[in-house]
């Protein structure tokens, strides 16, 4: 099936796993509100690549200062002569020129870059890294909202029941509001 862009996500798909997929791609953009979510879902998403290997950590300021090094770490090898990733915690948009720097250097024959995972705190799914992205059929990038209380609610039943506790919507309801969501 051939796409025409981005995968587009949402917490929603990570809840049920990962979307179909996923870990063929080579960039992803996690973005939204929830930053906990953002970050686990990319954590699932480093632990199921079947070529994860190394993880290597690179902050959306270092970036925004040296678009070149995402290019640099991404094409370099391992010390350890295995496979690697590269984790960038970034805000807004601040990955977005070294992401735009991967990508033409890469079309330009520049060689296989390591799968590059972008937590973006205060950036949405239409901001300029997404904009850019959007159109690759090689990338992802999924939007994250905190839950709502329902969710948590029954997110609490579902935890009781699996511990072998019975809890009735008003008490799943009070202990997600105490956990502060």
């Amino acid at each position: 099936p051939h796409r025409r862009g981005a995968v587009k996500a949402t917490q929603k798909d990570f809840a049920r796993g990962l979307p179909a997929g996923a870990t063929s791609l080579r960039i992803f953009f996690f973005c939204g509100p929830d930053e906990a979510g953002a970050s686990a879902a990319a954590n699932r998403l480093a632990a199921a690549c079947p070529d994860a290997g190394e993880r290597v950590e690179l902050a959306g300021a270092d970036l925004k200062r040296d678009p070149a090094l995402l290019g640099d770490e991404a094409r370099s090898t391992s010390l350890f002569g295995g496979a690697r990733h590269i984790w960038v915690r970034a805000s807004g948009d601040e990955a977005h020129d070294a992401l735009q720097f991967l990508i033409e250097t890469g079309e330009a024959g520049a060689g296989e870059a390591a799968p590059v995972i972008v937590v973006a705190t205060s950036a949405t799914d239409k901001s300029r890294t997404a904009k850019l992205l959007e159109k690759r059929k090689d990338a992802l990038v999924a939007m994250f909202h905190p839950p709502d209380l329902s969710s948590v609610a029954s997110a609490v039943r579902a935890m009781a029941d699996a511990a072998g506790l019975r809890l009735g919507g008003d008490l799943a309801e009070r202990i997600a509001r105490g956990a502060g969501l």
